[in-house]
């Protein structure tokens, strides 16, 4: 029922633009009487630009982008994709080395999938195939590649040889984070919020060079934190790229020392005992903002929001384990993956709602586990905010996170496939 009424709403978005731009091309021909005979073939013309326009906006196709991480998950591998669902598929991921090169983060696995590729495209012959470079574990370099001009010939025309070598579609910046963000042992400069444009501007034109007569993609992978977004030149970035792959998750680590959503899609209510920062800016809605307001247009911001969940441990029975003091984070890294929390957790578990947020939680009053995470009902309203908001589409970190039915995934195909 969610589901239709949300297509109804996105068919009507598409109506009311389509039918704007019909209703422009009314006017112009109610003019044409008046017009010089000069100017009746440019008016001609322009009226079959309107209706041109019309037609292509009732077949926009929002972007489905999903990582997948190369080193892979259990149970998980490549040939499993569902590309059919897929728009675009990012391979993660490549490096920058200590020397200024781009190399594969782990060759024995990377090489035979990305040789695989060719399969994936048979299945979807439209599919896009970028190679993601950096990441968490991978941006100790960028500074140092990005600081110069030679390094920045360098390491763009080392990563273009992986992209020929393969026949990648482009590729995708994950530098994590310029200035002031990143691992400790990360390398970081004052200049890297002009470096980073600096090296997109030398991959865009290397890309260009090499692409010919099709155009290879330049996309980045984007933070949502308030903080770290001061450090990148929005506008500047989006002039170059593609499309933005705003990385709308871990909102969570906004607020230590508490439980709470860690990809909501709203602010958090705000209480005395959270952060009022958190509150207001822990938030997908809040980090598009900013990207608007900055001047990237809708179409380049693609929303992310994660296949995994954030756990934590020993929170007391109060508000149902929501923004309430921990002592421990289970699991990886205190995450778990989607296909995790449904065959564990979900069964035994009480699910919440924030209707504010729009998010889900789990908690336990027995074992006092919270659970943060993303299901079907939360990825609708996300999808319809992405229509609502004429963004570019939804991407996902990552593939092998989902469960073995490819329920988020579904989740999203069933909102976006058909836009």
């Amino acid at each position: 029922m969610l589901a239709s009424i949300w297509t109804s709403r996105r068919q009507t978005v598409t109506l009311t633009r389509t039918a704007r731009t019909v209703q422009l091309g009314k006017e112009l021909w109610k003019r044409m009487p008046n017009l010089r005979k000069g100017d009746y073939l440019l008016a001609r013309m322009a009226l079959i630009l309107c209706c041109t326009l019309a037609t292509a906006q009732v077949g926009t196709t929002k972007r489905i982008v999903g990582y997948y991480y190369g080193k892979g998950r259990p149970d998980y591998q490549l040939s499993q994709v569902p590309v059919q669902e897929l728009t675009h598929l990012i391979y993660s991921h490549a490096k920058p080395t200590a020397h200024g090169d781009c190399e594969l983060a782990h060759a024995d696995v990377d090489t035979p999938n990305l040789l695989a590729l060719k399969t994936l495209r048979a299945r979807n012959p439209r599919l896009s195939v970028l190679l993601s470079v950096g990441g968490w574990s991978g941006s100790t370099y960028f500074s140092d590649v990005a600081a110069t001009p030679s390094a920045r010939r360098q390491v763009s025309a080392s990563c273009l040889q992986i992209v020929e070598k393969y026949g990648l579609d482009g590729l995708d910046i994950d530098w994590e984070y310029p200035v002031t963000g990143g691992k400790p042992t990360d390398h970081k400069r004052i200049r890297d919020k002009e470096n980073f444009v600096l090296l997109l501007k030398q991959l865009r034109s290397d890309l260009d060079a090499f692409g010919h007569e099709r155009h290879l993609l330049l996309t980045i992978a984007s933070t949502g934190y308030r903080n770290h977004l001061n450090d990148l030149s929005l506008k500047e970035m989006s002039d170059v790229l593609d499309w933005f792959n705003l990385m709308g998750y871990d909102f969570n680590e906004m607020q230590p020392k508490r439980t709470s959503h860690h990809s909501g899609l709203f602010a958090w209510s705000a209480t005395s005992n959270l952060d009022a920062d958190a509150s207001k800016y822990a938030n997908s809605d809040a980090a598009v903002q900013r990207y608007l307001g900055h001047g990237v247009p809708p179409e380049k911001i693609v929303l992310g929001l994660p296949f995994y969940g954030q756990v934590w441990a020993s929170v007391p029975d109060e508000n149902e384990g929501l923004y309430e003091p921990y002592t421990g984070r289970p699991g990886e890294d205190g995450t778990l993956s989607y296909r995790q929390i449904e065959q564990i957790y979900l069964p035994v578990y009480t699910r919440h709602w924030d209707d504010q947020v729009k998010v889900p939680w789990l908690y336990n009053k027995g074992t006092k586990i919270m659970i943060s995470y993303e299901d079907p009902e939360s990825i609708a309203v996300k999808a319809h905010y992405v229509i609502q908001k004429h963004l570019g589409g939804i991407m996902f970190w990552d593939l092998g996170q989902d469960d073995s039915k490819s329920t988020l995934l579904g989740a999203i195909y069933q909102q976006l496939g058909g836009n």
